[in-house]
């Protein structure tokens, strides 16, 4: 992808809609956001949905207006998404929720800058006219893929894997501290609290071979021999650039973050740095 050219991400996700007028009070207690302050905004924007444990599931983008709410999943799986909606929606939430048809989303993006920081539009949007997009390019699949990479979003079984947090992923400003009770919430303040993590992402690069950085490989400190070696990463995502050099994600051990770069275990040097789009947790 060329530098500071702007480019479109052409993508269609999944979609859910809550309708009902207790649907903003809903989705408050399930999110990370304070829907209600987002609502008065009149914009879309970004929450996480949490275990019970405070571990990420899904990433939403949510529209809101009056007495219904449109979600997409931009990481995540949307059945579990419902099944888990369903099984604490009850009458007094005068609230239900449908599946729609896959929303088409676009934004403008670059890899100078955070994706979080360009609004999107949505394509059932009808005031959208072909005009508005014609004069950027779509990336391909592949582009795509390196700058999400690239961006740090993480990926449904990738990075968001059922024990991560939205700190150790850089989308801490994703959470209101001080919005009231949500899922997730008393592990989340307990972090906060804390200031500790145990890992944060990282976006890494190297030369090597396929199969000492494929996903779920580990990132060493050192390159001496075996007995000498600690473990300070394992890669989450990975993707082939050319011949023999790969990028992807990894969770980077807390003590391990000052550094630039890390071994793999065939003694490969790894580049590692901060995403574009993680947001320092605390």
């Amino acid at each position: 992808m060329t530098e500071n050219k702007s480019l479109i991400w052409d993508e269609t996700f999944p979609s859910l809609l809550l309708k009902g007028e207790g649907t903003a009070a809903f989705l408050h207690g399930q999110t990370t956001a304070d829907v209600f302050a987002q609502k008065q905004l009149e914009r879309t924007f970004l929450s996480c949905w949490l275990s019970t444990k405070g571990s990420l599931k899904a990433l939403l983008e949510i529209r809101i207006s009056n007495d219904s709410a449109e979600i997409i999943i931009i990481s995540g799986e949307v059945n579990s998404i419902i099944d888990g909606f369903e099984s604490v929606i009850f009458p007094a939430d005068k609230v239900k929720l449908e599946t729609l048809e896959p929303i088409k989303r676009v934004q403008v993006i670059n890899n100078t800058h955070s994706w979080k920081e360009s609004e999107p539009i949505w394509i059932d949007d009808v005031n959208l006219s072909g005009n508005e997009i014609s004069s950027y390019i779509k990336v391909s699949k592949e582009e795509l893929e390196m700058w999400k990479i690239r961006q740090g979003i993480p990926g449904f079984g990738k990075e968001i894997n059922g024990v991560t947090n939205p700190y150790e992923l850089g989308l801490g400003d994703t959470i209101k501290l001080d919005k009231g009770c949500y899922l997730g919430q008393e592990t989340i303040a307990r972090l906060f609290r804390s200031k500790t993590l145990n890992y944060q992402l990282r976006y890494w690069e190297a030369y090597g071979d396929a199969d000492d950085l494929d996903i779920n490989k580990f990132f060493f400190k050192t390159n001496r021999n075996h007995e000498f070696k600690k473990k300070v990463g394992v890669i989450t995502s990975s993707i082939r650039v050319n011949d023999n050099f790969f990028n992807g994600l990894a969770l980077i051990k807390k003590n391990f973050l000052d550094q630039d770069f890390c071994f793999s275990e065939n003694g490969d040097s790894i580049t590692i740095k901060k995403p574009i789009s993680f947001t320092n947790p605390f």
